[in-house]
């Protein structure tokens, strides 16, 4: 490899070791203060709201995915067959069970501008998300983001309407806040009854761009609330080559007249001629840009990856409607098909990052689950009256 090739590997490894670790050791430091909002859901549009999550930690449910090495679900295991390990130290396992809670669902859609051709297939998704990941008592929400963060669809059971927010979906600016619709999507479902399984689907590029909550701090929030993330990538640069000719194109910033690239021979490079020619019809800049980030997230991650790794769930990048469809389908598969596991960590006397490792006896299986949670001062309450059982204190079941 020539040297310059090898120093702008290692520069891309460089600024994704920056990209994405600082956010992750942000989730391992922070400190917990209350929600800025109250309990209600907040406006339909959220400008420049910042969340923070507070959680007492008392009983830890984890969500374990086993499969085989032709990467098939695994459901016929026992509690015998688990180990859970925090912070190092093995937990009794004291509940065990094949997912049958049900499900709140909160679904993300990027509606940037930059994704506006993508959008007529994640329009048309909206039947399997029902019908494939909510099934007959799943709830969800539809929540969009762009320049803005918005509400499409509070949370409802009915189908029909969860399709009619996913079908109107209308593109937007020109941003991508990633983080900000994750935090209120974490906040949202932080308010859901607590015997109901909490689930987050994005459908973005890989992108996290105007976002005022970090990255890192949103993810803690999922963590501490025992959500899990399924990410379905974007190909941005698909959505760049099928725009029309003049699409979310910025004006030429040289004037009329001036040569931007060759004409054919004979021809004098007007600017109607050079628009004809297609010099204005492309941005070459925007195009160079999204190959170098998406040349860096193919070496060192990207947000949506970290946000599906941080919290146990699964990325999938997809370019055509076939792919997103798949994921789709294999997003509900797994979610039917998760072992949970619950144990009351008994080393809560150590705060910070407690790190889960979860165990499979059987060498040719693999279980996937969510890497640790936040564990943080105890939060200060009013006094039960005596009696009171502690299962009914306020604390997130997680």
């Amino acid at each position: 490899m020539p040297a310059w090739n090898r120093r702008l590997l290692a520069l891309f490894l460089l600024s994704g070791w920056v990209t994405v670790a600082l956010p992750l050791a942000a989730a391992q430091q922070g400190k917990p203060s209350p929600a800025k909002q109250s309990s209600s859901a907040g406006p339909a549009s959220d400008q420049d709201q910042e969340y923070s999550f507070s959680v007492n930690v008392q009983v830890v449910t984890v969500p374990v995915t086993v499969t085989n090495q032709k990467g098939d679900f695994v459901t016929d295991l026992d509690k015998s067959d688990f180990t859970i390990l925090d912070d190092g130290k093995q937990q009794r396992i004291e509940n065990f069970e094949l997912s049958s809670e049900p499900l709140s669902l909160a679904v993300l859609v990027d509606t940037s501008s930059r994704v506006q051709s993508l959008l007529p297939d994640v329009r048309n998704s909206g039947i399997l998300i029902t019908q494939l990941i909510l099934g007959e008592s799943g709830e969800a929400a539809v929540l969009t983001f762009d320049r803005d963060v918005r509400i499409a669809q509070d949370f409802t059971s009915d189908a029909d309407k969860i399709e009619a927010a996913i079908k109107g979906l209308q593109p937007g600016g020109d941003q991508t806040r990633l983080s900000d619709a994750v935090a209120r999507a974490v906040f949202l479902l932080q308010q859901r009854p607590r015997e109901r399984r909490k689930v987050i689907v994005i459908i973005s590029e890989a992108r996290d761009q105007g976002s005022r909550n970090k990255l890192g701090m949103a993810l803690r929030g999922a963590q501490q609330l025992g959500i899990s993330v399924y990410s379905i990538g974007l190909s941005t640069l698909k959505a760049l080559a099928n725009e029309k000719p003049g699409e979310n194109v910025a004006s030429s910033p040289y004037p009329p007249g001036v040569v931007t690239r060759p004409t054919p021979g004979m021809v004098p490079p007007t600017p109607d001629t050079q628009t004809n020619y297609n010099a204005m019809n492309v941005n070459v800049l925007e195009l160079i840009s999204d190959l170098v980030t998406y040349t860096k997230s193919l070496i060192t991650g990207n947000p949506l990856t970290v946000y599906a790794a941080g919290s146990g769930g699964a990325d999938f990048p997809t370019d055509n409607k076939g792919k997103l469809e798949k994921a789709l389908s294999r997003i509900g598969e797994e979610l039917r098909n998760q072992y949970l596991l619950t144990y009351r960590p008994d080393n809560l006397d150590t705060t910070g990052f407690h790190t889960i490792q979860v165990n499979v006896n059987r060498r040719d299986l693999q279980a996937r689950a969510r890497p640790g949670y936040m564990l943080t001062p105890p939060v200060q309450s009013t006094p039960k009256s005596s009696g009171s059982d502690s299962e009914n204190d306020p604390v997130v079941r997680r």
